[in-house]
């Protein structure tokens, strides 16, 4: 497990290689389930762990990712779901990957490539930073015509950081 990763670049000027970054956002949902959410969020190359707050500020729900699959944990009602359960929960999420999210966190761009293959016609995402100056994107708009479902996510801070997170804790959480 790697602490920090520092890549120099003609031994004269360093250059620093973020490992983990952490922050706050907010996430609407039209379809389904209507509603906003404000959340904390942390990301750690490839994985990420949300956890979810309401208006008054309870804690809602967990959520954690990796590359390729997705848990949750509704805390209110005390039910656990796999990929394919939020999927169903949040059709909007079923043309991304959990990995598209993850990059987002990091303020990185989505790929597109895939999402033409898997046969969504009505399906469209809306990248876009508040910052013109900012490189990294902030938010994300996720719609599905055909389900009549909409997700929007906005990034209001992210902290990058050297330090390793061991996001195995908040897993075992949501997994145990």
């Amino acid at each position: 497990m790697q602490n920090q990763s520092i890549l120099k670049v003609n031994q004269e000027k360093e250059i620093i290689q973020f490992v983990s970054c952490s922050g706050r956002g907010t996430i609407s949902s039209i379809g389904n389930f209507s509603g906003q959410l404000s959340f904390d969020f942390l990301a750690q190359n490839d994985s990420s762990f949300f956890q979810f707050s309401d208006f008054l500020g309870r804690k809602v729900l967990l959520l954690a990712l990796t590359s390729d699959s997705a848990n949750a944990w509704n805390l209110i009602e005390n039910k656990k779901y796999n990929h394919s359960q939020i999927n169903d929960l949040l059709p909007v999420l079923s043309f991304l990957q959990p990995i598209d999210l993850t990059h987002f966190l990091w303020g990185k761009n989505i790929s597109f490539d895939y999402i033409d293959s898997l046969g969504f016609d009505n399906a469209k995402i809306i990248l876009e930073k508040s910052n013109p100056y900012d490189p990294l994107l902030n938010k994300a708009i996720f719609s599905d015509g055909t389900n009549r479902s909409e997700l929007l996510i906005i990034i209001k801070s992210r902290i990058p950081s050297i330090d390793f997170i061991d996001l195995r804790k908040y897993w075992n959480i949501i997994l145990g």
